[in-house]
């Protein structure tokens, strides 16, 4: 069985968190981000960004995972939730299913730099024990998109630090988020059936594939039919690159042009297999697909802006 787990996670629920307007002083009663700027550290763990905490008293780590729309899902094969009530299920993009919960009685929540939360409702849950088993045993859930909706972020694996910056019109005049940065491209992308999802069109050697930007994607992942797997391999740009430790096959793609101004390799990344039920859930029609995940993010700083449609590319 493979041990890969990308955590592009797809949720077939109906219930929706509501967002509103909470004072920045106020324990918050709703999982989402206050004030106009906050930093997290992060902890990197096979290749996945965690943000450290707690739910109810239980210490772990949370998935920063882009890839995952809800505000907050907790582990409930790790955290003892008392109210769960089982509305749908859910599957991520490396194959696990899992049936969800919603909670109307998370007591508590803590972030490492002291945010807090109580009293929380509609809080989803689920058996996410491959994440344990995969990549780290005290994972106690995902943090994802609709947690930081209205804020743009600075990604930085290099400093392991994250920082949220809220939109604002004069942020957007003045780009305070690019103070003292050397920007190296400015990536326009587009978003299909899910709005946490950037994706960008890129090419190698002639041969064109969409590029999905995902936190929660391990080391990144390649997807080609087997002509232009053939035809990338001739030509030396895609090769094999031996095994990694769990058994699993890594390879090289060079000369990866992701805009006029920026071409990268990409060395040690994953094969996808079995990806059309994950394709068909974010609207993705190309056959070539490539994940840009750890292998992109710790070549380059990242600022992501989802209003303007925008992932600047920021120099180490």
């Amino acid at each position: 069985m493979t041990r890969i787990v990308y955590s592009l996670a797809f949720i077939m629920i109906s219930t929706v968190l509501c967002a509103q307007e909470q004072e920045e002083s106020a324990i918050q009663n709703e999982f989402r981000l206050i004030g106009d700027s906050i930093s997290f550290p992060l902890t990197i763990v096979n290749a996945f960004p965690f943000i450290s905490g707690e739910v109810n008293g239980v210490k772990g780590k949370f998935m920063f995972d882009t890839g995952h729309k809800g505000a907050l899902a907790i582990n409930n094969n790790l955290v003892s939730l008392s109210s769960e009530i089982e509305t749908g299920n859910g599957f991520v993009a490396s194959g696990q299913k899992f049936e969800i919960y919603t909670n109307d009685n998370v007591e508590e929540v803590l972030l490492v730099n002291g945010l807090y939360f109580e009293d929380l409702k509609k809080v989803k849950s689920a058996n996410y024990d491959f994440l344990q088993d995969g990549i780290t045993p005290d994972c106690i859930g995902y943090i994802g998109f609709d947690f930081f909706k209205g804020y743009l972020f600075k990604l930085d694996y290099t400093k392991r630090k994250l920082t949220f910056y809220k939109n604002t019109p004069g942020r957007e005049f003045l780009k305070d988020f690019l103070a003292g940065e050397n920007v190296l491209t400015i990536l326009d992308f587009e978003i299909r059936n899910l709005p946490n999802i950037p994706m960008i069109k890129v090419k190698v050697a002639g041969v064109e594939m969409l590029g999905l930007f995902d936190t929660g994607g391990s080391y990144g992942l390649l997807e080609f039919t087997d002509r232009d797997t053939e035809r990338l391999t001739k030509r030396k740009y895609l090769k094999g690159y031996g095994k990694d430790g769990y058994d699993e096959d890594l390879f090289v793609l060079n000369n990866v042009a992701v805009s006029k101004k920026l071409t990268t390799d990409f060395i040690g990344v994953h094969k996808i297999e079995e990806s059309g039920q994950f394709k068909n859930a974010i609207g993705v029609s190309e056959d070539n697909l490539i994940i840009l995940a750890y292998r992109f993010f710790s070549e380059y700083k990242t600022v992501w802006d989802y209003e303007n449609r925008k992932i600047y590319v920021l120099e180490y």
